[in-house]
C-alpha cells in the first residue's frame, strides 16, 4: 500500500500588548503564510546547503494581500531578535504536527507617536546573505502607544 502524506508548513501568530505593569491590554491571533523564499530557504537548511540562521521577528504598517511571492513586508517599521523557546508533538487538526514556537519582544519605544501596525513576518539571516522572508500575516490595525510592550509569539507548524 503506497504512503502518503498530505502535511503542509503553516504557522499561527500571537500578539499581546502590555502596558508597564505588565497587564495585557491587547491580544490578537491570526493565521499566516509562508512565503516561497521560506519554503527554499527551508529546503536549503535541510538539505545542509545553508547554515548558522538568525532570527527575527519584524513588525510593519501595510495591511492588505499576502502573496507566495512576498519578499519583505511592506513597511517595516521595528524588529527584534527571537528565540525558540519550545519544539513539541502536537496533534493539529487531527494530524501529528512538530510545532516550534518563535518568540521576540519588542520594548515600549517611549515614542509619543503610537506605532500603526498591520502587519508581521519572520526573517532568516544567514551569514554572508539577505534576510530572507519567511512567512508573512497581515491583521486589523493596531495602534501601539509608546509606552506598550509587544510580545510576538509565532506557532510555526511542520
Amino acid at each position: 500500500m503506497p504512503m502518503k502524506e498530505c502535511h503542509s508548513l503553516a504557522g499561527r501568530l500571537s500578539i499581546e500588548l502590555r502596558d508597564p505593569s505588565g497587564r495585557v491590554v491587547e491580544r490578537r491571533r491570526v493565521d499566516n503564510l509562508i512565503t516561497n523564499a521560506g519554503r527554499k530557504l527551508l529546503a536549503r537548511l535541510f538539505a545542509g546547503a545553508a547554515q548558522g540562521p538568525e532570527l527575527r521577528i519584524a513588525v510593519g504598517g501595510q495591511g492588505g494581500a499576502v502573496s507566495l511571492d512576498d519578499t519583505a513586508l511592506g513597511d517595516p517599521l521595528d524588529s527584534a531578535p527571537a528565540s525558540i523557546p519550545s519544539i513539541a508533538l502536537a496533534d493539529h487538526d487531527g494530524l501529528p504536527r512538530i510545532t516550534a514556537r518563535v518568540t521576540a519582544t519588542l520594548p515600549a519605544s517611549g515614542s509619543a507617536d503610537p506605532q500603526a501596525l498591520q502587519e508581521a513576518g519572520i526573517l532568516i539571516s544567514l551569514p554572508g546573505a539577505e534576510a530572507v522572508l519567511y512567512n508573512r500575516v497581515t491583521f486589523p490595525l493596531i495602534n501601539r502607544a509608546g509606552n506598550l510592550e509587544m510580545t510576538l509569539t509565532w506557532e510555526v507548524i511542520f
